[in-house]
């Protein structure tokens, strides 16, 4: 499993890179969404487990407060 502070690591570098500005977008998104309990949406295909979202493809067993804790760091959500 990834760490929190790995995560926050890559996605800030994902920020400082102008190109890459739709994919931090739609990881923003897709881990504001975890937070809140959500599948992450749909990954666009159907892993070899079986998994469809994106939470099911690459965060299987991740509590929603991993992704709160990260969005917090990132400063995408306040945490109470």
């Amino acid at each position: 499993m990834k760490t929190v502070d790995q995560m926050v690591i890559h996605f800030k570098n994902l920020q400082a890179n102008a190109s890459n500005t739709s994919m931090y977008e739609e990881v923003k998104w897709q881990y504001i969404n975890m937070a809140n309990g959500g599948n992450g949406g749909a990954a666009g295909f159907v892993s070899e487990n079986g998994g469809t979202t994106c939470r099911d493809i690459n965060y299987k067993n991740y509590p929603d407060s991993f992704f709160a804790q990260v969005c917090e760091r990132m400063g995408w959500i306040v945490v109470d």
